[in-house]
């Protein structure tokens, strides 16, 4: 689970000081530093304007905790130096991403909270506070929060831990400064005092639900929110189909689920729970896998055009791709998976993708969310499929499905073509040869981008090209894109060998069926593939080895489909693994 980021100022005016505020920022400072298994913090304490500023445009996007202790009055904060008008920190923190709580601990602060309506909880004061009643308050509220292994993720157990820290106020406070606080007068007093705290909650705050856990987890709007969000994008991007349709085989499969909300069959899938968990897990994975698969074979096309490039790649890029081609995939940390992909593809120089626009944003995916990446992969690792998550962590698991959904666009252009037939020499006309190619390509349905889209391609050739590229490459990613108002495909990536289409080699000729790489068993030579949509799959059906010698192919069959051979003789899935362990060796 991703580490909250505390940001605490404690500033204190030279003319008129806090006698307390020093004692607040110590303890609660210290308070976290006891719990840093699930709290980083920035403490600014009496720095200044320039500090301030400094510092704050640094992490404003990734605090999730905001907490400031100090003057407040005639509509700015006061710090050691100058003050900070009310109206620029409200902008900044209405619109932090990632921040789930203001305490703004001062004196009569509740403009500032009556403006915060994007952040989902906030806490303030309506009347000026006495100084060492604001720093019992605020130490007694987050000790009862560090306690709770949720804390912040859940508004109503932050309003409860709020009602119960005045409960402790109102069941004994001691003023040092005077003895009335004991006498017949005490408890209304008090009673001022506490009065003077409000907390409030935000459900209507963007992405309220994504920030937090949501208040009733059992009502959490799985139905209507996952709709709302596919007619957003389908509305923002001017789409004509279901969302799911514009995702290659890989990851369309597991949308599908998601998305189709009248198939009864997908009923499971709809609510908080372990089916819906494992299949948002698997979009994740899958999505890595795409990007781990797409860094080896824009080496390999790259060494096609340039055969000194690989000698130019450092040799622990190379060892780590050695590396991730012989661990399997489900036992590997895929925390280092990610820093692994940022590293290959932050290895490849940008001027062999400048011409390459899906190379391009491959790259930039790897290298620019490899943060996100590394948080959303610890997260999974730590609940996996087979453990009993808690409704928190379904809804965790749903934050980051919108921020797939919204933020990797490039690719809902992208489809699965496998090449299963190429007919040679067909025609020959003077010095031109042509070649029938049957190809099969995912997503079935149609839709908008694939409309006239044939499963059948003529491929004309002049005689002196002794080569045709497509007679040896079999799985390709492709890309749809709309020039002058005709919409074209693009063989973007060739994802031989790490994609097979075992239906090539059957009957299901036209309907595509892939297993990937999981990974390469040197000790056994040979290739062991693990199949992509594993639901209702036997057990025996959701695994196949390749043994690298041709001799041991003969006689091994897929699911009665067909032979092992059949598909080597079509794919060259040896020769294309040979190729890419040469490379990289």
């Amino acid at each position: 689970m991703a580490l909250e980021y505390f940001v605490g100022i404690f500033e204190n005016d030279t003319q008129n000081p806090l006698s307390h505020l020093d004692d607040e920022k110590a303890t609660i400072d210290k308070l976290l530093l006891t719990h840093n298994n699930r709290f980083s913090k920035e403490i600014i304490h009496n720095e200044g304007i320039d500090n301030f500023i400094n510092k704050l445009t640094l992490i404003a996007n990734d605090m999730t905790v905001f907490h400031f202790s100090g003057h407040q009055g005639d509509g700015a904060l006061q710090l050691s130096d100058e003050v900070f008008h009310n109206k620029g920190l409200v902008n900044i923190l209405n619109n932090a991403p990632k921040l789930k709580m203001v305490f703004i601990n001062g004196c009569s602060t509740d403009t500032i909270i009556n403006a915060l309506q994007n952040v989902p909880i906030v806490i303030g004061t309506t009347t000026p506070v006495y100084d060492h009643f604001a720093k019992t308050l605020a130490i007694r509220f987050y000790e009862l929060l560090l306690n709770e292994e949720e804390n912040i993720n859940n508004s109503n157990l932050v309003e409860n831990i709020f009602r119960q820290t005045i409960g402790f106020q109102q069941g004994h406070y001691r003023d040092p400064g005077t003895d009335a606080q004991r006498g017949a007068m005490a408890l209304d007093e008090l009673t001022k005092k506490i009065d003077n705290y409000i907390l409030k909650v935000h459900k209507n705050a963007i992405n309220f639900d994504q920030r937090l856990t949501y208040s009733i987890p059992d009502e959490y709007p799985i139905y209507s929110g996952f709709k709302k969000l596919e007619q957003e994008i389908i509305k923002e991007e001017d789409l004509d189909e279901k969302l799911y349709k514009y995702y290659p085989y890989f990851l369309c499969i597991h949308l599908y689920k998601l998305s189709e909300y009248e198939d009864d069959r997908n009923g499971k899938y709809q609510k908080l729970g372990q089916d819906r968990y494992k299949t948002t897990r698997r979009i994740f994975n899958e999505f890595l896998k795409f990007l781990k698969f797409s860094a080896y074979s824009m080496i390999w096309s790259i060494s096609k055009s340039d055969p000194q490039f690989t000698t130019t790649l450092d040799p622990e890029v190379k060892r780590v791709l050695r590396e991730n081609l012989t661990i399997s995939w489900q036992s590997n940390d895929q925390e280092k998976i990610t820093e692994d992909l940022a590293f290959v593809y932050g290895n490849i120089p940008d001027q062999y993708l400048q011409e390459k626009p899906l190379w391009m944003d491959l790259k930039n995916c790897a290298v620019q969310n490899e943060k996100d990446f590394k948080q959303v992969s610890r997260f999974f690792f730590d609940h996996p499929d087979q453990n009993q998550s808690s409704t928190s962590q379904y809804i965790e698991a749903e934050s980051y499905l919108r921020i797939f959904l919204k933020r990797f666009r490039f690719l809902r252009s992208l489809g699965i073509e496998s090449i299963y037939d190429v007919f040679y020499y067909q025609f020959k006309y003077n010095s031109e040869r042509s070649y029938v190619i049957n190809k099969s390509y995912y997503p079935i349905d149609s839709r908008p981008l694939l409309q006239g889209y044939e499963t059948g391609e003529v491929f004309t050739m002049k005689d002196e090209k002794v080569q045709i590229d497509i007679n040896v490459h079999s799985v390709y990613v492709c890309t749809s894109s709309m020039k002058e108002g005709i919409m074209t495909q693009t063989r973007s990536l060739n994802l031989s060998p790490f994609y097979l289409d075992i239906n090539s080699a059957s009957v299901a000729a036209d309907k595509i069926k892939l297993f990937y790489l999981d990974r390469y068993h040197q000790t056994g030579n040979k290739l062991i593939y693990e199949a992509i949509d594993i639901d209702n799959m036997d057990i025996e059906h959701k695994k196949i080895m390749i043994p690298r010698n041709p001799i041991l192919l003969e006689n091994q069959t897929i699911n009665g489909n067909g032979t092992i051979k059949l598909i080597e003789e079509k794919k060259k899935l040896l020769a294309h693994f040979n190729t890419i362990w040469e490379l990289i060796s």
